[in-house]
């Protein structure tokens, strides 16, 4: 029935909920094919939506456990141009193209207050050198990661497609997949060396557009090839899941808070920033800027600390033509 019952007019779908865009950006995880937040609703067919994604998260853990050690210490700008593209029966196809630069950054001291404002652990950041860029991991006395020159490149790109499904009542409902193509280069910590493949599916409310109240959540699984990084320790199955609620402040201002989650990447160690479970938690806003344009703004905290990074920013810009 979800496949073949039509799905009713999509003029409210201003008022449906959209998640914030965001996904885990560690070093050794955003190079993977884990899917950002994604919601139901698809471009309408023949048309165009265009957009640009900047995260910026800032890295610092610094774990030992026996005989291994890991450095995260650096800032990442992730900038990603999306193009989505709507096809008949309620499809879309979409496409990312990524922008990666690792760098020492320059937000330490901003970041260090950011932490002292709100009460966050700061993870022993506050300690460390200023300003410095080195994601280094060792094993047995061994060099199993170096990146530590400030590299950048084009990451990995992804292309999607998304069915939207009829739903029930005032609940919308798609399932949507991504395949990440191995464009990016493993050394630079730019790419995995691999291609992935993630599945998903996404259920919110106010598909009908009569309340101020936007809840979505999705749940779903990548499958990620063996990769350059770290690949005696990989875990090729992971899962992932989000939930976001927001409120209609304004019928074009939506804020909302939100959490992601996925299982581990890495297994046999004892290093929690490779093998825990990562939980990050997000406040943030949507504003509707006009009838075919968006922006969206986020601060994204790690709640399961020293597993995801210690705090990142998103800015995410889509405009329908």
């Amino acid at each position: 029935m979800f496949w073949i019952a039509p799905v009713c007019a999509q003029a409210d779908d201003a008022q449906a909920p959209q998640p914030l865009a965001f996904s885990d950006q560690s070093p050794t995880v955003a190079i993977y094919g884990l899917p950002r937040a994604d919601g139901y609703t698809v471009v309408e067919p023949g048309a165009w939506r265009g957009g640009l994604r900047v995260d910026f998260p800032s890295h610092y853990t610094e774990q030992n456990s026996g005989n291994e050690s890991l450095l995260f210490d650096g800032e990442t700008t992730r900038a990603a141009l999306v193009f989505e593209r709507g096809l008949a029966n309620d499809w879309q196809a979409s496409i990312e193209i990524p922008f990666v630069d690792h760098s020492g950054g320059f937000a330490d001291g901003f970041i260090d207050d950011f932490h002292d404002l709100f009460g966050f652990s700061d993870g022993g950041r506050s300690g460390a050198p200023r300003d410095r860029q080195s994601f280094r991991y060792e094993r047995d006395g061994r060099v199993a990661l170096d990146v530590s020159d400030s590299p950048s490149g084009v990451g990995d790109v992804r292309l999607g497609l998304k069915k939207r499904l009829a739903g029930f009542g005032d609940w919308g409902m798609a399932l949507a997949g991504e395949l990440k193509l191995p464009t990016g280069d493993a050394d630079r910590l730019t790419g995995s060396g691999a291609a992935d493949v993630s599945l998903w599916g996404t259920i919110g409310n106010n598909q009908n557009g009569l309340s101020r109240w936007r809840m979505l959540a999705g749940v779903g699984g990548l499958y990620s090839g063996e990769g350059d990084v770290l690949e005696d320790q990989r875990v090729q199955e992971v899962a992932f899941g989000w939930a976001t609620l927001g409120y209609a402040v304004l019928p074009s201002v939506v804020v909302k808070v939100q959490g992601y989650a996925h299982s581990p990447f890495y297994e046999d160690t004892d290093i929690e920033a490779l093998d825990g479970t990562a939980v990050s938690g997000a406040l943030g806003i949507d504003w509707q800027l006009s009838e075919r344009s968006r922006m969206e703004f986020a601060i994204i905290e790690d709640l399961n600390t020293g597993v995801s990074p210690d705090v990142s920013f998103l800015l995410g810009l889509r405009h329908g033509f």
